[in-house]
């Protein structure tokens, strides 16, 4: 498997350099030149592997020859070690044909935990195969930042460096966040918003000067993000399907990497019929394929704060898929964003995506009142991104016959506080990742690149 980027398609490289990266040349994010298709009886006959076996399955085309299918797969099985189900990601049903995924069984119990998991493994694995060492960076709202941590901190090749808005984090976890003081993690609380977090970050990537250090990306524009997301689906499918029936899925959009992954993941042979991107009053995603608007949005506060963003990486792998892989279309449209903070994809392509696409925006009066009636109907309890998205797929759904599965990617014990002020008793999340001595916390300005630059240059 070959991999290229999305902003110019010229130079080719290996899944090994894909996992060492932060972003592909000219700014880009890596891509595979091709999916790998699977037949519907072959989907069909991975009924009853494990997850780890599954994951081998799905992920094996894209790693090619670069590692030794036993190194695989004890990685992926050494991935779900320490998740506290044995199916890694359970169905729960939640109505007539709906479903949630439930994806937060893993140590810091968020969906993010099985891609930080691998991606410590992969990382740590080409690292000591080039004798090298690397700086792990991302911007965060909370999860994505702990379960890098957690996934990271016995990976003696690398650094940690996680960049937050200080402001932007809800209480809990930022208390987390602060709570570690581990020699290799390093933080940042930036004075602005996420998306300008992830805007520095970025900009670090196109301008590392860390020479001595590989540069790796813990977010989802890393493309084993991606791929461990991959497997999410074809694990639901399966299990509510076989493989053959048509499935459809709702997507709370705290990323775009689930939506990026779900679509391409029916370019490879899934039956997904419909796919719905819920987002809450921070609503970009719903505005573009709504309307064909994207824009650059300030962020409100809301009661779902992964979901309070506005600038999603992996729509540029979205639209390399959607504009036959052309990285000049590509390149032109993202520069074009990122100068003037909007974007329209050309009405062909629009329409293309919305043959599977739906879209809704969700508030946070609707996002209570679906905590609380399915807590009172069902006694199962969601946090309010899932919330987002069960009320999202009830209201959007194209087929009462195919079924419908909300993916869960919060841990309803995050969100005890304000699940308890709703009369829903939950314990609390205890976090395994705090530790004695002291925590490096340094505090910027989110267009402050330069001391940026200055600290980790003493790493």
């Amino acid at each position: 498997m070959r991999y290229v980027s999305t902003r110019n398609s010229v130079v080719q490289v290996d899944f090994e350099k894909v996992v060492l990266s932060g972003v592909a040349p000219a700014g880009g994010l890596f891509v595979p030149l091709e999916l790998p298709l699977f037949e519907p009886q072959e989907i069909a006959n991975w009924s009853t592997l494990s997850y780890d076996e599954l994951a081998y399955r799905v992920m094996s085309p894209f790693v090619g020859e670069t590692i030794p299918e036993a190194d695989l797969k004890r990685m992926l099985k050494e991935a779900g070690s320490q998740f506290s189900h044995r199916s890694l990601a359970p169905l729960h049903q939640v109505d007539r044909n709906e479903w949630v995924l439930e994806l937060f069984h893993g140590p810091t119990r968020s969906s993010k935990d099985f891609a930080a998991q691998l991606q410590a493994r992969l990382v740590q694995y080409f690292l000591r195969k080039r004798d090298r060492r690397a700086v792990v960076i991302g911007a965060t709202n909370g999860d994505t930042g702990l379960a890098a941590i957690e996934a990271f901190k016995h990976c003696e090749e690398t650094v940690v460096v996680v960049v937050y808005p200080e402001a932007g984090v809800p209480q809990d976890q930022l208390r987390h966040l602060q709570a570690v003081a581990h020699p290799r993690v390093h933080q940042f609380a930036v004075n602005g918003s996420f998306d300008e977090c992830q805007t520095l970050v970025s900009r670090l990537f196109r301008q590392w000067q860390c020479t001595g250090h590989e540069a790796i990306s813990f977010n989802s524009s890393n493309w084993v993000g991606v791929l461990a997301q991959l497997v999410f689906y074809f694990h639901a499918v399966l299990q509510l399907g076989g493989g053959q029936r048509p499935i459809g899925f709702s997507v709370p959009a705290a990323s775009f990497a689930e939506v990026y992954a779900g679509y391409i993941a029916q370019k490879m042979g899934l039956p997904i019929t419909q796919m719905i991107v819920a987002t809450n009053q921070n609503d970009a995603l719903h505005q573009l394929f709504l309307k064909n608007h994207y824009s650059r949005l300030r962020a409100n506060k809301t009661l779902s704060p992964a979901m309070d963003l506005s600038i999603f990486s992996n729509l540029e792998r979205f639209l390399w898929e959607l504009y036959g892989h052309d990285d000049q279309a590509v390149s032109a449209l993202m520069e074009h964003f990122e100068s003037s903070g909007e974007m329209t994809i050309a009405n062909e392509f629009w329409l293309q995506a919305r043959m599977i696409i739906d879209s809704y925006a969700v508030s946070d009066e609707q996002t209570l009142e679906e905590i609380t009636s399915l807590y009172r109907d069902t006694g199962y309890v969601i946090d309010p991104h899932t919330a987002t998205g069960v009320l999202a797929a009830r209201l959007y759904r194209r087929s009462l016959v195919a079924p419908m599965v909300t993916l869960g990617e919060i841990s309803p014990a995050k969100s005890a506080a304000l699940l308890g002020e709703l009369g829903i008793s939950v314990s609390p999340l205890h976090h395994p990742l705090a530790e004695h001595g002291p925590v490096q916390i340094h505090r910027i300005q989110p267009d402050d690149l330069d001391t940026l630059h200055q600290l980790l240059g003493t790493l």
